[in-house]
Parts: structure tokens; sequence; C-alpha cells
């Protein structure tokens, strides 16, 4: 199939809803990776973003209407003022893979596959490749890896930027489930556009380190990074797991729900977060298609994202885990003492 945006996962068309069952590791395999690494600098390739024009998911589509479809891929950020928000990839990521922003800084790869935040700051620029995986530079001169957050280089080496809870999603998804969300105000200047795999495939390739040759380097993976250790878990293996997988890592419960419909991976901790934490045990319903899990414990519904829609736990969210999908080269470049985690079928 075609690649249209960064993320294929997330454009596929709508498909049914998987069957309700539940996916257990029955083991885990570390996975080391040599330490060859590289660096392509390319500071000049693209624009950064810095501070935009802030608007509303309804009122964007107002101004533009038809212009932003359903199937359109979104970065969303799902914790945080009001509703979140969402960022469009065709109308912003194509020409600025990364936004520096007060709300947070996003970057989006289109060839290692991945699109996540941090913590706000206006001071990032685009700066290109290492290990496959693009860099940016904070304005003292530090290097920063966009799929970590990790700093390799410069003043503020060992630095690690906090990440800001996101997933890959959908507009029809998001703009149905949050309408008040943030996003950005679609001046004229902002246009749908796809990025260019010639533009950025040849500094990405020639930055690449060796990887694992246990997993293919372009497999699509969600990748975990707890601190401690970090996990991979293969989408292909998510497909079939029933809507909710369950682990344990350095003593701590994961719990990784798939959404079919967007193609989207999430990890949390199964319990509500803040005050009065509670378990909850989830499981894939797909009844509502924006509050498609539901808990044993109270029987409310929740999205992919975390949040409870409906029942007794409404408003509440889970604690969200830094998960981040993308390809298997990359990740394992990044965290070369990642576990793949096997799920029973």
């Amino acid at each position: 199939m075609r690649v249209k945006f960064f993320w294929a996962s997330v454009i596929l068309a709508l498909v049914s809803a998987i069957a309700i069952s539940r996916a257990e590791p029955r083991g885990d395999e570390k996975v080391e990776k040599p330490g060859k690494t590289g660096f392509v600098p390319f500071p000049e390739l693209f624009e950064t973003l810095v501070n935009p024009n802030c608007s509303h998911l309804e009122d964007e589509v107002k101004r533009r209407p038809g212009e932003l479809k359903p199937e359109e891929a979104v970065l969303a950020w799902i914790r945080g003022y009001s509703e979140g928000g969402g960022i469009p990839y065709r109308f912003f990521f194509s020409k600025y893979p990364v936004i520096s922003d007060t709300y947070g800084v996003f970057v989006c790869d289109p060839d290692a596959g991945f699109a996540r935040a941090f913590e706000p700051s206006l001071d990032f620029k685009f700066h290109g490749w290492r290990n496959g995986a693009m860099v940016m530079r904070h304005k003292d001169g530090t290097l920063y890896s966009c799929l970590s957050g990790a700093a390799f280089e410069g003043p503020g080496k060992g630095n690690k930027l906090k990440p800001v809870p996101s997933i890959g999603t959908s507009w029809g998804y998001w703009f149905r489930a949050y309408p008040h969300a943030v996003t950005y105000h679609l001046f004229d200047k902002y246009q749908l556009a796809e990025f260019s795999p010639e533009r950025t495939r040849g500094p990405s390739l020639q930055s690449r380190g060796s990887f694992s040759p246990e997993q293919p380097a372009e497999e699509w993976i969600l990748g975990l990074d707890l601190g401690e250790e970090a996990r991979a878990y293969r989408l292909a293996d998510l497909r079939r797991s029933g809507g909710v997988a369950r682990d344990r890592s350095g003593g701590r419960e994961v719990a990784v729900l798939w959404y079919a419909p967007t193609q989207t991976a999430a990890a949390y901790a199964p319990r509500t977060d803040g005050e009065g934490s509670a378990a909850v045990t989830l499981d894939y319903d797909g009844r509502d298609p924006i509050a498609p899990f539901r808990d044993r414990e109270t029987g409310s519904w929740w999205g992919i994202e975390g949040r409870a829609r409906w029942g007794p736990l409404t408003g509440k969210t889970l604690e969200w885990l830094p998960g981040v999908q993308c390809r298997w080269f990359a990740w394992s470049a990044e965290f070369p003492q990642t576990r793949v985690v096997k799920l029973e079928k």
C-alpha cells in the first residue's frame, strides 16, 4: 500500500473493529545494537515554525470547509488546556517538521515514522539527522534527538526533554471527539502538501548506523521508554491483540491499547491519574467509535487517548506512558537495550 503521509498506519482507510480478546506477553527478547552512529547536519533543508497563531478545530473547519478530510493524519496532544489539541500533518509538518511553540515542541519525522510532542519552548529549530532520526538544535547550540528528546552534543549534553502526552490519530476521530480542542490558524500560506520522500530519504539513510538484524529495519513498532528500560511492541502483533495488551515493565503494570480505525497504539498505566487514583482493567468493546474501551470496575467508556468519555469516571484520565509509534531502525539505534515484547495471538 502506498504511503501518503509519514505514518502509513494512521492514514489507512477505516477498517472494521477488531474482535474482543486479550493478549498477554509470552516472553521478552533482548535486542542489542552495535555502537555505530551517524550524523548529517542539514539545517537549511526546512524552516521551523515558531509560536504560530492558535485557533480551535471547529473554527478551522468553518474557515476552510471541506479541506480537512476525516482521514487526515493528526498529532494530538491529549492533556492540558481545554480538550488538548491537534495538528494536521499535511498543513503544517510537511513544511515545518519542527514546530517550537508555547503549547509544546512538536516534531514529525517522515522517514523514521514518528511524530511527538515535548515540553513548550520557542528555542528549537530543525537541524538534520542522526541514526536515521531527525535532530533539532536549541538556541544555545545543544543538539537533541527528536525521537528520544535526549541531548547528545553541546552545552546541554546529557539533558532530556520532558515529553507531552500525545498520540497519532485522524482528523475525523479527533474532531468528532474534541471539536473544541485547539489547533493552528489555517492562514492561506498553510496549504495541503505531502512530504517529498526524495527530499528527506537521502540524508536520513546517510545518517543511519547499524541496527539489530533481528527485526526488519522498516518494521513498525510502539516503542516505550520508561527510563530504567525500553520496550518495543510490534504493530503487527498489536493488530491481533484484540485491542488491549497487558504487560509489566520494571515492576510497573502497562496497558497497551490498539484502535484499528485510526491504527493508533498508546501505552498507559492501568489506573486513573491524579488525586484518588484507582486501578482500572480495560477491555475492547468497540460499540462506541470514540470510546471503544470499557473498564470492568465501573463500566465507564474510554477513548484511545486515555480519557473516560462516559460513565462514573467521565473526565478522568489514565497515566500516559511515553510510547512512540515509529520504525525499528530509529528506535533500536536510540535505545539499543530495547526488549521486544512478544504477544500471544
